[in-house]
C-alpha cells in the first residue's frame, strides 16, 4: 500500500514552509521521526498521526487517501483546518440545535400557562354568573320581604 500520508506530510510542511524543527518541537517528535514519516521509511503510529492530522486540521483520511500532490495551492490552502471547520460547523449545528430545543420548550411552557390562565378565566366566570346569581336571589328575597312588610 502507498504510503501517501508521509508525501502529504510534506507537501503540506512545504507548503505552509514549516520547518522540520519547527513541526517536531510543536508536535514533540524528533524532526528525523518526521523525515522518515515523509520519506516512506516509517509510518507514523495512529497517535501520531492524529497528532499530524489536527496540527494542520485534516482529516486522518484526507491524509492518507488524498494526492496533495495534484492539488492546487487553493485547494491545500481549502483543506487545511477543514477539520476544524468541520467540527466549528457541528458545533454550531448542535447549538442552534440546543436553541431550537430550548425555545421549544420554553413554548410548551408558555403554552401550559396560557392553557392555565384560560382554566382561571373560566373559573372567575363562573364565580361571577354564581356571585350575579345569588345577587338576584338575594334581591328576590328583599322585595317579597318588602312585599309582606307592606301588604
Amino acid at each position: 500500500m502507498e504510503n501517501r500520508f508521509g508525501k502529504n506530510l510534506r507537501i503540506l510542511r512545504k507548503q505552509q514552509k514549516i520547518t522540520l524543527e519547527k513541526l517536531g518541537e510543536s508536535l514533540k517528535i524528533s524532526k528525523s521521526a518526521i523525515s522518515d514519516y515523509e520519506i516512506g521509511k516509517t509510518f507514523p503510529p495512529l497517535d501520531v498521526c492524529d497528532l499530524i492530522s489536527d496540527y494542520f486540521g485534516i482529516n486522518i483520511d484526507d491524509f492518507q487517501n488524498s494526492i496533495f500532490s495534484e492539488f492546487t495551492e487553493q485547494q491545500l490552502i481549502n483543506l487545511l483546518h477543514s477539520k476544524d471547520k468541520a467540527k466549528l460547523s457541528k458545533e454550531l449545528s448542535e447549538d442552534f440545535s440546543n436553541e431550537k430545543r430550548q425555545i421549544e420548550f420554553h413554548n410548551k411552557l408558555l403554552s401550559q400557562q396560557i392553557e392555565g390562565l384560560q382554566i382561571q378565566l373560566k373559573l372567575v366566570k363562573q364565580i361571577v354568573e354564581s356571585k350575579d346569581s345569588e345577587i338576584k336571589s338575594l334581591q328576590i328575597q328583599v322585595r317579597l320581604l318588602e312585599e309582606k312588610l307592606l301588604g
